[in-house]
């Protein structure tokens, strides 16, 4: 697991981006239907710094103004997200505590079978709040400058790269290119990715799979390179570098999201006003501009729809996690 701290500077970076934007189209806004009268915790289960905190402190500051209330951003780091998805699973379903997870928690049940919580019934889907663009990034100690290349260095010395990753949901994406592609490499867990990017520049590590939000502080002068984008088109942050698809890789399409959940059996009149008052801050065109410049497309979906999301990726990926022979890891 990883020992150093996410640095200041890149903490500093991604607060100061996210608070950054203007408040006045949804200040001017109609309002919201759920109106809490004390603070609302949001949990996010991994460290600050990360693409996950950044979104998440966005929509804490832009719902607070809806609310009239102080929406406190908590990182709860550990166990692949189990350790902050715990504490809201056991948690008062009344909208006070929230959770802000990643896929890995449709993935956890799999590859930690000892959960302290059934994934299924735990939590309330309630809607999502953007969906990342994932990157495969490199050491610029890698000779390689796409996938295909590091795929074929890596055939010719197997088990030498090693591929770090902060939860499941990434770690998946270096099994599936492993799988599909047929050649060796060693995963190297970490807990957040500042520190696992850290690690990279320094070649520690060889490359890893992020989303853009994550990776972007550190594009900069060439401290890492992208290898490709996983997504159905290139990424309009990083429009140079070609996706998986375009180098000829096929099945690595992003499935992630940046899921907005609630404890267990939440009243639904609850879920659906939170879900509108998402809804009005994903309309402000400053939200936008700012999930575009982190590398995300806006979410939004209705409750029914993102619970069916969650309980198809959930089956779904039972079957891929038997496939690739990992679980119980």
């Amino acid at each position: 697991m990883v020992r150093k701290p996410p640095t200041s500077a890149t903490v500093t970076f991604l607060t100061a981006v996210t608070f950054a934007l203007p408040a006045s189209s949804i200040a001017a806004a109609p309002a919201a239907a759920f109106q809490p009268n004390k603070p609302v915790t949001l949990i996010v289960p991994y460290g600050a710094g990360g693409g996950t905190d950044a979104v998440g402190r966005l929509f804490a500051q832009k719902l607070a103004e809806l609310w009239n209330q102080p929406v406190v951003v908590e990182n709860r780091a550990g166990a692949n997200g189990v350790i902050g998805s715990a504490f809201v699973a056991k948690a008062a379903p009344d909208g006070y505590t929230l959770l802000l997870s990643v896929a890995s928690i449709a993935i956890n049940p799999y590859m930690m079978p000892k959960l302290p919580y059934d994934t299924a019934t735990a939590f309330t889907p309630i809607t999502s709040l953007a969906l990342p663009v994932v990157v495969m990034v490199a050491s610029p100690k890698i000779e390689a400058k796409d996938v295909p290349t590091f795929v074929g260095a890596a055939r010719q010395q197997p088990g030498k790269f090693t591929f770090a990753s902060t939860e499941t949901s990434t770690q998946l994406y270096g099994e599936r290119l492993k799988e599909e592609q047929h050649f060796a490499m060693v995963h190297v867990p970490y807990k957040g990715s500042t520190q696992w990017m850290t690690d990279l520049m320094a070649g520690n590590v060889d490359t890893g799979f992020s989303s853009v939000t994550s990776a972007l502080p550190f594009l900069k002068d060439g401290k890492l390179k992208v290898l490709g984008v996983a997504s159905a088109r290139r990424s309009r942050l990083l429009p140079d570098v070609p996706t998986f698809s375009e180098q000829g890789i096929a099945d690595m399409e992003s499935r992630s999201w940046y899921g907005l959940f609630g404890p267990g059996n939440m009243p639904p009149a609850t879920v659906q006003a939170i879900h509108q008052d998402v809804k009005r801050v994903l309309a402000s065109a400053d939200v936008i501009e700012k999930l575009q410049f982190l590398g995300a497309e806006p979410g939004g979906e209705a409750p029914a729809q993102f619970a069916k999301r969650f309980q198809a990726d959930l089956a779904e990926y039972g079957v891929l996690i038997k496939r690739l022979n990992l679980t119980g890891q």
